[in-house]
């Protein structure tokens, strides 16, 4: 159960494809509460979790996780499923196009 206490953040994460091309954005709920002395953060929707002193350190140490945690499952993994799995929307990047006509 969440801490009602709780300080939270949204954070957005873009995904990059391998050949540099940013797909797609995803949301993700990130919840920090003091507990015996220690900062500790939480994912909402991952379940991923750290703790460390201040809440700075904390912030930093919960991004550096989830990142690690999203790059492992996409390498092994349909990243997509798991995310669906964990209720995150995924929300595809519309790339610019160049001005004038094009046809299709």
């Amino acid at each position: 159960m969440l801490n009602p206490t709780a300080i939270q953040e949204t954070m957005v994460v873009t995904h990059t494809d391998n050949s540099g091309v940013t797909d797609y954005t995803i949301k993700l709920a990130f919840a920090y509460h003091e507990e015996e002395g220690q900062w500790v953060g939480i994912c909402i929707e991952l379940g991923t979790a750290t703790c460390a002193e201040t809440l700075e350190q904390t912030q930093t140490e919960l991004k550096d996780a989830v990142e690690l945690q999203l790059n492992g499952v996409d390498r092994i993994s349909d990243v997509k499923s798991y995310l669906a799995d964990n209720g995150v929307e995924i929300v595809p990047v519309e790339l610019p196009r160049p001005s004038g006509f094009a046809i299709s």
